[in-house]
Protein backbone atom coordinates (compact mmCIF):
# COMPACT_ATOMS: atom_id res chain seq x y z
CA UNK A 1 0.00 0.00 0.00
CA UNK A 2 0.95 3.96 -0.95
CA UNK A 3 -0.26 6.74 0.83
CA UNK A 4 -0.68 9.51 -1.94
CA UNK A 5 -1.93 12.17 0.00
CA UNK A 6 -5.50 13.87 0.82
CA UNK A 7 -7.14 14.27 -2.41
CA UNK A 8 -8.25 17.54 -3.94
CA UNK A 9 -11.77 18.14 -3.40
CA UNK A 10 -11.92 19.81 -6.80
CA UNK A 11 -14.14 18.59 -9.77
CA UNK A 12 -12.26 15.60 -11.83
CA UNK A 13 -12.74 18.15 -14.83
CA UNK A 14 -10.67 20.89 -13.11
CA UNK A 15 -8.66 18.73 -11.68
CA UNK A 16 -7.60 17.52 -15.21
CA UNK A 17 -6.97 21.50 -16.57
CA UNK A 18 -5.13 21.50 -13.62
CA UNK A 19 -7.63 24.78 -12.58
CA UNK A 20 -8.75 26.08 -8.68
CA UNK A 21 -12.29 24.66 -8.51
CA UNK A 22 -14.83 27.02 -6.21
CA UNK A 23 -16.60 23.95 -5.56
CA UNK A 24 -19.83 25.73 -6.02
CA UNK A 25 -23.16 24.11 -6.42
CA UNK A 26 -24.87 22.65 -8.28
CA UNK A 27 -21.50 23.06 -11.04
CA UNK A 28 -18.32 24.91 -10.46
CA UNK A 29 -18.00 28.07 -12.25
CA UNK A 30 -15.16 26.83 -14.35
CA UNK A 31 -17.42 24.13 -15.62
CA UNK A 32 -20.23 26.39 -16.34
CA UNK A 33 -18.25 29.04 -18.22
CA UNK A 34 -16.97 26.68 -20.81
CA UNK A 35 -20.28 25.18 -21.14
CA UNK A 36 -19.52 21.53 -19.54
CA UNK A 37 -20.95 19.32 -17.02
CA UNK A 38 -19.65 19.86 -13.60
CA UNK A 39 -18.68 15.74 -13.13
CA UNK A 40 -19.15 16.50 -8.92
CA UNK A 41 -16.54 16.72 -6.12
CA UNK A 42 -14.98 13.31 -4.13
CA UNK A 43 -14.74 13.49 -0.79
CA UNK A 44 -11.74 15.38 0.50
CA UNK A 45 -11.76 12.76 3.58
CA UNK A 46 -11.06 10.02 1.45
CA UNK A 47 -7.69 8.13 1.79
CA UNK A 48 -5.81 7.37 -1.69
CA UNK A 49 -4.10 4.58 -0.46
CA UNK A 50 -3.01 2.05 -3.47
CA UNK A 51 -2.72 -1.84 -2.51
CA UNK A 52 1.23 -2.23 -4.55
CA UNK A 53 1.63 -6.21 -3.31
CA UNK A 54 4.95 -7.12 -4.67
CA UNK A 55 8.50 -8.60 -3.43
CA UNK A 56 9.61 -5.90 -1.56
CA UNK A 57 11.62 -8.09 0.94
CA UNK A 58 14.15 -9.23 -1.56
CA UNK A 59 14.78 -5.90 -2.90
CA UNK A 60 15.05 -4.50 0.62
CA UNK A 61 17.66 -7.32 1.65
CA UNK A 62 19.55 -6.94 -2.12
CA UNK A 63 19.43 -3.21 -0.89
CA UNK A 64 20.84 -3.62 2.75
CA UNK A 65 23.68 -6.24 1.44
CA UNK A 66 24.54 -3.72 -1.69
CA UNK A 67 24.63 -0.60 1.37
CA UNK A 68 26.82 -2.20 2.66
CA UNK A 69 29.48 -3.05 -0.22
CA UNK A 70 29.34 0.32 -0.92
CA UNK A 71 30.21 1.39 2.16
CA UNK A 72 33.48 -0.65 1.77
CA UNK A 73 33.85 1.19 -1.55
CA UNK A 74 36.48 3.64 -1.41
CA UNK A 75 34.41 5.48 -4.06
CA UNK A 76 30.88 5.46 -2.06
CA UNK A 77 31.51 9.36 -0.94
CA UNK A 78 31.30 10.43 -4.25
CA UNK A 79 27.97 9.42 -4.82
CA UNK A 80 25.39 12.24 -3.74
CA UNK A 81 22.05 10.98 -5.12
CA UNK A 82 20.01 8.73 -2.61
CA UNK A 83 18.16 5.47 -3.98
CA UNK A 84 14.51 6.94 -2.74
CA UNK A 85 11.40 5.72 -3.28
CA UNK A 86 9.86 5.53 -6.68
CA UNK A 87 6.79 7.78 -6.80
CA UNK A 88 5.59 11.12 -5.21
CA UNK A 89 7.79 13.75 -5.35
CA UNK A 90 6.74 15.05 -2.26
CA UNK A 91 10.00 13.80 0.18
CA UNK A 92 6.84 14.10 3.27
CA UNK A 93 4.81 12.09 0.76
CA UNK A 94 7.56 9.57 0.68
CA UNK A 95 7.55 9.50 3.96
CA UNK A 96 3.95 8.25 4.14
CA UNK A 97 4.75 6.12 1.20
CA UNK A 98 7.32 4.29 3.67
CA UNK A 99 5.32 3.99 6.47
CA UNK A 100 2.10 2.38 4.17
CA UNK A 101 4.71 -0.16 2.16
CA UNK A 102 6.28 -1.34 5.60
CA UNK A 103 4.11 -0.59 8.26
CA UNK A 104 0.80 -0.81 7.23
CA UNK A 105 0.78 -3.72 4.55
CA UNK A 106 -2.09 -4.86 2.58
CA UNK A 107 -5.47 -6.53 3.84
CA UNK A 108 -3.74 -9.82 2.78
CA UNK A 109 -1.01 -9.26 4.86
CA UNK A 110 -1.39 -6.65 7.27
CA UNK A 111 1.86 -4.86 9.30
CA UNK A 112 1.91 -3.63 12.71
CA UNK A 113 0.25 -0.60 12.03
CA UNK A 114 -2.42 -1.39 9.91
CA UNK A 115 -5.16 0.57 11.46
CA UNK A 116 -3.68 3.69 10.21
CA UNK A 117 -5.74 3.37 6.82
CA UNK A 118 -9.13 3.13 8.98
CA UNK A 119 -8.00 6.06 11.40
CA UNK A 120 -6.91 8.53 8.69
CA UNK A 121 -10.47 7.28 6.59
CA UNK A 122 -12.51 8.70 9.58
CA UNK A 123 -10.24 11.64 10.83
CA UNK A 124 -6.68 12.42 9.64
CA UNK A 125 -5.70 14.66 12.34
CA UNK A 126 -2.95 16.57 12.64
CA UNK A 127 -1.20 15.08 15.46
CA UNK A 128 -1.74 11.32 13.24
CA UNK A 129 -0.39 12.02 10.09
CA UNK A 130 3.07 14.64 12.12
CA UNK A 131 3.55 11.23 13.78
CA UNK A 132 3.43 8.99 10.67
CA UNK A 133 5.45 11.69 8.76
CA UNK A 134 8.39 11.59 11.60
CA UNK A 135 8.44 7.67 11.41
CA UNK A 136 8.96 7.72 7.75
CA UNK A 137 11.49 10.32 7.70
CA UNK A 138 13.41 8.65 10.49
CA UNK A 139 13.32 5.55 8.82
CA UNK A 140 14.00 7.12 5.41
CA UNK A 141 17.24 9.01 7.08
CA UNK A 142 18.65 5.97 8.25
CA UNK A 143 18.55 3.65 5.31
CA UNK A 144 19.22 6.39 2.81
CA UNK A 145 21.66 7.63 5.16
CA UNK A 146 20.36 11.36 4.72
CA UNK A 147 21.01 13.10 8.50
CA UNK A 148 18.82 15.85 7.04
CA UNK A 149 16.05 13.77 6.81
CA UNK A 150 16.50 13.43 10.50
CA UNK A 151 16.36 16.81 11.12
CA UNK A 152 13.25 16.83 9.65
CA UNK A 153 11.99 13.90 11.55
CA UNK A 154 12.47 15.39 14.67
CA UNK A 155 10.67 18.59 13.30
CA UNK A 156 7.46 16.56 12.53
CA UNK A 157 7.87 14.55 16.22
CA UNK A 158 7.80 17.65 17.90
CA UNK A 159 4.80 19.11 15.70
CA UNK A 160 3.20 15.84 16.90
CA UNK A 161 3.79 16.38 20.41
CA UNK A 162 2.09 19.89 20.30
CA UNK A 163 -1.25 18.36 18.21
CA UNK A 164 -1.46 15.78 20.59
CA UNK A 165 -1.09 17.48 23.76
CA UNK A 166 -3.76 19.80 21.77
CA UNK A 167 -5.66 17.11 21.38
CA UNK A 168 -5.94 15.71 24.74
CA UNK A 169 -6.87 19.36 26.11
CA UNK A 170 -10.54 19.07 23.92
CA UNK A 171 -12.72 16.56 25.81
CA UNK A 172 -14.08 14.94 22.87
CA UNK A 173 -10.66 14.61 20.44
CA UNK A 174 -9.01 13.09 23.78
CA UNK A 175 -11.17 10.15 23.31
CA UNK A 176 -10.69 9.42 19.54
CA UNK A 177 -9.11 6.76 17.47
CA UNK A 178 -7.26 9.28 15.95
CA UNK A 179 -5.91 10.66 19.24
CA UNK A 180 -5.21 7.06 20.71
CA UNK A 181 -3.89 5.93 17.32
CA UNK A 182 -1.21 9.01 17.78
CA UNK A 183 0.34 8.34 21.16
CA UNK A 184 0.53 4.80 20.59
CA UNK A 185 2.76 5.26 16.82
CA UNK A 186 4.67 8.11 18.68
CA UNK A 187 6.36 5.52 20.72
CA UNK A 188 7.62 3.66 17.80
CA UNK A 189 9.64 7.00 16.42
CA UNK A 190 11.99 6.18 20.04
CA UNK A 191 12.56 2.91 18.90
CA UNK A 192 13.45 3.86 15.15
CA UNK A 193 15.15 7.01 15.88
CA UNK A 194 17.19 5.43 18.81
CA UNK A 195 16.89 7.75 21.33
CA UNK A 196 19.06 7.78 24.35
CA UNK A 197 16.32 7.55 26.88
CA UNK A 198 14.26 5.12 24.28
CA UNK A 199 12.61 2.71 26.68
CA UNK A 200 11.93 5.71 29.25
CA UNK A 201 10.03 7.42 26.41
CA UNK A 202 8.43 4.53 25.02
CA UNK A 203 6.82 3.98 28.95
CA UNK A 204 5.47 7.54 28.83
CA UNK A 205 3.76 7.14 25.85
CA UNK A 206 2.21 3.81 26.76
CA UNK A 207 1.41 5.48 30.50
CA UNK A 208 -0.19 7.66 28.70
CA UNK A 209 -2.21 5.97 25.93
CA UNK A 210 -3.30 3.66 29.27
CA UNK A 211 -5.13 6.63 31.01
CA UNK A 212 -7.12 6.94 27.17
CA UNK A 213 -7.84 3.52 27.11
CA UNK A 214 -9.92 4.32 30.83
CA UNK A 215 -11.12 7.57 29.19
CA UNK A 216 -12.19 5.84 26.05
CA UNK A 217 -14.84 3.84 28.31
CA UNK A 218 -16.60 0.75 26.34
CA UNK A 219 -17.51 3.11 23.23
CA UNK A 220 -13.60 2.12 21.70
CA UNK A 221 -14.78 -0.83 21.25
CA UNK A 222 -16.95 0.01 18.49
CA UNK A 223 -14.87 0.27 15.88
CA UNK A 224 -12.60 -2.40 14.58
CA UNK A 225 -8.55 0.16 15.06
CA UNK A 226 -10.15 0.90 18.52
CA UNK A 227 -10.54 -2.58 19.51
CA UNK A 228 -7.21 -3.56 18.09
CA UNK A 229 -5.45 -0.35 20.00
CA UNK A 230 -7.12 -1.32 22.62
CA UNK A 231 -5.58 -5.17 22.80
CA UNK A 232 -2.33 -4.23 21.64
CA UNK A 233 -1.55 -0.94 23.71
CA UNK A 234 -2.32 -3.11 26.89
CA UNK A 235 -0.40 -6.25 26.34
CA UNK A 236 2.67 -4.10 24.90
CA UNK A 237 2.22 -1.92 28.45
CA UNK A 238 2.13 -5.83 30.00
CA UNK A 239 5.21 -6.76 28.56
CA UNK A 240 7.11 -3.80 29.30
CA UNK A 241 5.93 -3.96 32.63
CA UNK A 242 7.55 -7.26 33.44
CA UNK A 243 11.06 -5.33 33.33
CA UNK A 244 9.88 -2.00 34.53
CA UNK A 245 7.80 -3.36 37.16
CA UNK A 246 5.22 -0.19 37.91
CA UNK A 247 1.91 -0.76 39.08
CA UNK A 248 0.35 1.27 35.93
CA UNK A 249 -1.30 -1.85 34.84
CA UNK A 250 -3.14 -2.25 38.26
CA UNK A 251 -6.35 -0.23 37.22
CA UNK A 252 -9.90 -1.47 37.67
CA UNK A 253 -11.07 0.70 34.95
CA UNK A 254 -9.13 -1.56 32.66
CA UNK A 255 -9.95 -4.61 34.45
CA UNK A 256 -13.75 -3.93 33.96
CA UNK A 257 -12.39 -3.22 30.05
CA UNK A 258 -10.49 -6.28 29.60
CA UNK A 259 -13.75 -8.40 31.17
CA UNK A 260 -16.06 -6.80 28.69
CA UNK A 261 -13.32 -7.31 25.90
CA UNK A 262 -13.61 -10.64 26.27
CA UNK A 263 -17.21 -11.16 26.56
CA UNK A 264 -17.55 -9.08 23.13
CA UNK A 265 -14.75 -10.55 21.15
CA UNK A 266 -14.39 -13.90 18.94
CA UNK A 267 -12.53 -16.69 19.74
CA UNK A 268 -8.66 -14.96 18.75
CA UNK A 269 -9.79 -12.06 20.98
CA UNK A 270 -10.37 -14.25 24.06
CA UNK A 271 -7.45 -16.02 23.30
CA UNK A 272 -5.44 -12.79 23.26
CA UNK A 273 -7.64 -11.92 26.35
CA UNK A 274 -6.53 -15.23 28.37
CA UNK A 275 -2.28 -14.41 27.33
CA UNK A 276 -2.71 -10.85 29.14
CA UNK A 277 -4.29 -12.24 31.79
CA UNK A 278 -1.47 -14.34 32.74
CA UNK A 279 0.62 -11.42 31.95
CA UNK A 280 -0.99 -8.82 34.42
CA UNK A 281 -0.51 -11.80 37.48
CA UNK A 282 3.34 -12.11 35.83
CA UNK A 283 3.62 -8.10 36.50
CA UNK A 284 2.50 -8.67 40.01
CA UNK A 285 5.08 -11.59 40.49
CA UNK A 286 7.71 -9.11 38.64
CA UNK A 287 7.25 -6.54 41.66
CA UNK A 288 7.11 -8.95 44.06
CA UNK A 289 10.35 -10.52 43.52
CA UNK A 290 11.81 -6.62 42.95
CA UNK A 291 11.06 -5.98 46.11
CA UNK A 292 12.65 -8.81 47.85
CA UNK A 293 15.60 -8.13 46.45
CA UNK A 294 18.56 -5.28 47.25
CA UNK A 295 22.52 -5.35 46.42
CA UNK A 296 23.32 -7.85 48.55
CA UNK A 297 20.80 -10.72 47.28
CA UNK A 298 17.23 -11.76 48.09
CA UNK A 299 15.73 -11.47 51.59
CA UNK A 300 13.75 -14.07 52.72
CA UNK A 301 12.76 -17.60 52.43
CA UNK A 302 11.75 -17.13 48.36
CA UNK A 303 11.48 -20.56 47.44
CA UNK A 304 7.46 -19.71 47.26
CA UNK A 305 8.46 -17.01 44.92
CA UNK A 306 10.38 -19.53 42.63
CA UNK A 307 7.11 -22.22 43.09
CA UNK A 308 4.81 -19.09 41.84
CA UNK A 309 7.13 -18.49 38.67
CA UNK A 310 7.01 -22.85 37.62
CA UNK A 311 3.11 -21.90 38.35
CA UNK A 312 2.92 -19.13 36.10
CA UNK A 313 5.55 -20.85 33.53
CA UNK A 314 2.68 -23.81 33.49
CA UNK A 315 0.30 -21.07 32.66
CA UNK A 316 1.84 -20.23 29.79
CA UNK A 317 3.04 -23.74 28.61
CA UNK A 318 -0.92 -24.35 28.83
CA UNK A 319 -2.08 -21.68 27.14
CA UNK A 320 0.51 -22.41 24.04
CA UNK A 321 -1.31 -26.11 23.90
CA UNK A 322 -4.82 -24.72 23.90
CA UNK A 323 -4.49 -22.43 20.83
CA UNK A 324 -6.60 -23.78 18.22
CA UNK A 325 -4.68 -24.50 14.83
CA UNK A 326 -5.54 -21.14 12.95
CA UNK A 327 -2.09 -20.00 15.67
CA UNK A 328 0.01 -23.08 14.96
CA UNK A 329 3.00 -22.59 12.83
CA UNK A 330 4.80 -25.59 10.97
CA UNK A 331 8.50 -26.25 10.47
CA UNK A 332 10.23 -26.61 6.98
CA UNK A 333 13.52 -26.79 5.82
CA UNK A 334 12.39 -24.95 2.31
CA UNK A 335 15.64 -22.94 0.93
CA UNK A 336 15.39 -19.22 1.44
CA UNK A 337 15.66 -17.20 -1.58
CA UNK A 338 18.14 -14.67 -0.52
CA UNK A 339 21.49 -15.70 -0.70
CA UNK A 340 23.39 -13.39 1.74
CA UNK A 341 20.38 -13.81 4.58
CA UNK A 342 21.77 -17.46 6.30
CA UNK A 343 18.79 -18.27 8.74
CA UNK A 344 19.93 -19.91 12.19
CA UNK A 345 19.19 -23.17 11.41
CA UNK A 346 18.06 -25.42 8.20
CA UNK A 347 14.88 -25.61 9.92
CA UNK A 348 12.64 -22.50 10.68
CA UNK A 349 8.96 -21.54 11.18
CA UNK A 350 6.04 -20.45 9.32
CA UNK A 351 2.94 -18.50 10.82
CA UNK A 352 -0.20 -18.10 9.72
CA UNK A 353 0.26 -14.46 10.01
CA UNK A 354 2.71 -11.52 11.38
CA UNK A 355 0.32 -11.05 14.10
CA UNK A 356 0.39 -14.94 14.96
CA UNK A 357 4.03 -15.01 15.10
CA UNK A 358 4.64 -11.94 17.11
CA UNK A 359 2.18 -13.27 19.84
CA UNK A 360 4.02 -16.42 19.88
CA UNK A 361 7.45 -14.50 20.52
CA UNK A 362 5.41 -12.85 23.35
CA UNK A 363 5.17 -15.99 24.87
CA UNK A 364 8.79 -17.17 24.42
CA UNK A 365 9.75 -13.94 25.46
CA UNK A 366 7.64 -13.95 29.35
CA UNK A 367 9.25 -17.70 29.35
CA UNK A 368 12.64 -16.30 28.86
CA UNK A 369 11.74 -13.85 31.57
CA UNK A 370 10.65 -15.91 34.06
CA UNK A 371 13.14 -18.89 34.28
CA UNK A 372 15.57 -16.35 34.36
CA UNK A 373 14.03 -15.04 37.36
CA UNK A 374 14.26 -18.57 38.59
CA UNK A 375 17.89 -19.19 37.35
CA UNK A 376 18.83 -15.92 39.64
CA UNK A 377 16.69 -16.76 42.97
CA UNK A 378 17.98 -20.48 42.66
CA UNK A 379 21.41 -18.29 42.76
CA UNK A 380 21.19 -16.44 45.32
CA UNK A 381 19.31 -18.66 47.35
CA UNK A 382 20.13 -22.78 46.79
CA UNK A 383 17.91 -25.46 47.75
CA UNK A 384 18.09 -29.18 47.76
CA UNK A 385 15.80 -28.87 44.75
CA UNK A 386 17.92 -25.92 43.14
CA UNK A 387 19.90 -28.12 40.70
CA UNK A 388 17.76 -30.19 39.39
CA UNK A 389 15.67 -26.89 38.80
CA UNK A 390 18.36 -24.99 37.25
CA UNK A 391 19.20 -27.29 34.57
CA UNK A 392 15.54 -27.66 33.32
CA UNK A 393 14.83 -23.80 33.53
CA UNK A 394 18.12 -23.40 31.34
CA UNK A 395 17.24 -26.21 28.93
CA UNK A 396 13.78 -24.62 28.70
CA UNK A 397 15.24 -21.17 27.86
CA UNK A 398 17.54 -22.47 25.29
CA UNK A 399 14.77 -23.64 23.30
CA UNK A 400 12.87 -20.71 23.38
CA UNK A 401 15.91 -19.14 22.44
CA UNK A 402 16.04 -21.60 19.38
CA UNK A 403 12.29 -21.10 18.65
CA UNK A 404 12.82 -16.94 18.83
CA UNK A 405 15.55 -17.70 15.59
CA UNK A 406 13.68 -19.79 13.99
CA UNK A 407 10.72 -17.58 14.06
CA UNK A 408 13.40 -14.77 12.09
CA UNK A 409 12.93 -15.79 8.44
CA UNK A 410 9.11 -15.61 8.48
CA UNK A 411 9.79 -11.84 9.63
CA UNK A 412 11.92 -10.95 6.34
CA UNK A 413 9.93 -13.43 3.76
CA UNK A 414 6.29 -13.26 4.68
CA UNK A 415 5.07 -10.52 2.21
CA UNK A 416 5.11 -6.55 2.19
CA UNK A 417 5.14 -5.42 5.34
CA UNK A 418 7.74 -8.05 6.61
CA UNK A 419 10.15 -5.40 7.29
CA UNK A 420 7.69 -3.58 9.32
CA UNK A 421 7.46 -6.65 11.08
CA UNK A 422 10.86 -6.94 11.88
CA UNK A 423 11.25 -3.58 13.93
CA UNK A 424 9.20 -6.53 16.41
CA UNK A 425 12.40 -8.64 16.76
CA UNK A 426 14.95 -6.71 18.08
CA UNK A 427 13.68 -7.12 21.95
CA UNK A 428 13.08 -11.28 21.62
CA UNK A 429 16.67 -11.41 19.74
CA UNK A 430 18.17 -9.61 22.42
CA UNK A 431 16.65 -11.48 24.61
CA UNK A 432 17.59 -14.95 23.40
CA UNK A 433 21.36 -13.75 22.97
CA UNK A 434 22.00 -13.93 26.52
CA UNK A 435 19.95 -16.92 27.86
CA UNK A 436 22.17 -19.63 29.52
CA UNK A 437 23.45 -22.11 27.28
CA UNK A 438 23.16 -20.04 24.25
CA UNK A 439 25.88 -21.17 22.19
CA UNK A 440 28.18 -18.03 21.17
CA UNK A 441 27.59 -19.02 16.97
CA UNK A 442 24.52 -18.40 17.87
CA UNK A 443 24.99 -14.88 19.58
CA UNK A 444 26.79 -14.14 16.92
CA UNK A 445 24.13 -14.70 14.45
CA UNK A 446 21.98 -12.73 16.65
CA UNK A 447 24.20 -10.05 16.44
CA UNK A 448 24.35 -9.97 12.61
CA UNK A 449 20.56 -10.19 12.29
CA UNK A 450 19.97 -7.08 14.59
CA UNK A 451 22.55 -5.05 12.31
CA UNK A 452 20.60 -6.46 9.46
CA UNK A 453 17.07 -5.28 10.72
CA UNK A 454 18.94 -1.67 11.35
CA UNK A 455 20.34 -1.15 8.17
CA UNK A 456 17.40 -2.54 6.03
CA UNK A 457 14.90 -0.96 8.30
CA UNK A 458 16.23 1.82 9.92
CA UNK A 459 15.33 0.56 13.23
CA UNK A 460 17.73 2.17 15.49
CA UNK A 461 16.38 0.15 18.23
CA UNK A 462 18.31 -2.82 16.31
CA UNK A 463 21.64 -1.52 16.19
CA UNK A 464 21.95 -0.21 20.05
CA UNK A 465 20.63 -3.78 21.28
CA UNK A 466 23.36 -5.25 18.76
CA UNK A 467 26.22 -3.04 20.31
CA UNK A 468 24.61 -4.12 24.09
CA UNK A 469 25.07 -7.95 23.17
CA UNK A 470 28.62 -7.55 21.74
CA UNK A 471 29.79 -5.32 24.86
CA UNK A 472 27.76 -7.73 27.16
CA UNK A 473 26.01 -5.20 28.29
CA UNK A 474 22.90 -7.40 29.06
CA UNK A 475 19.37 -8.43 30.57
CA UNK A 476 21.03 -8.76 34.22
CA UNK A 477 20.59 -4.86 34.23
CA UNK A 478 16.64 -5.71 33.45
CA UNK A 479 15.95 -9.13 36.29
CA UNK A 480 16.82 -8.70 39.62
CA UNK A 481 19.79 -11.01 41.00
CA UNK A 482 20.77 -11.72 37.50
CA UNK A 483 24.59 -12.59 37.07
CA UNK A 484 26.31 -10.78 34.81
CA UNK A 485 28.10 -12.96 32.27
CA UNK A 486 31.48 -12.46 30.84
CA UNK A 487 31.72 -11.13 27.05
CA UNK A 488 32.07 -14.41 24.81
CA UNK A 489 31.10 -16.89 27.11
Amino acid sequence: MVYRGKPSPGCALCRKRRLKCDQERPACSQCLRIGQECPGYQDPQALRVYDQTAAVTTKALARAASTRKAARSPTAEKSKTPPLIAGPTNIQEQAMSHIFKYYVGTSQNPGILCYLPDLLRTGPSDALQATMKAIGLACMSRVYHLPELARSAAEEYSKALRATNASLQDAVSATSDCTLGAVVTLSMYEIISGQSQMMAAWLNHARGALKLLELRGRKQFESAAGRRLFSSTRLQIAMINIFFRTSCHRSPTIAALSKYAKSVGDADAQTVEDFYDILVTFNDHSIKVKETYNNTGFRGNIAPLIKEALDLDADLVSWATSLSPTWQYSTTSTPLPFSHFRSHDTKYHVYPSIDNAVYWNHYRQARIILHEMVQAMCLHQATPDSPQIMHQSISINKQLAEDICASVPYFFTSGEAALGAVARLPWPLYLASDCAGVSPQTKDWIMQILDLIATSTGVQQARILSQFVKTGNHSYLLIPGKPKRVVGI
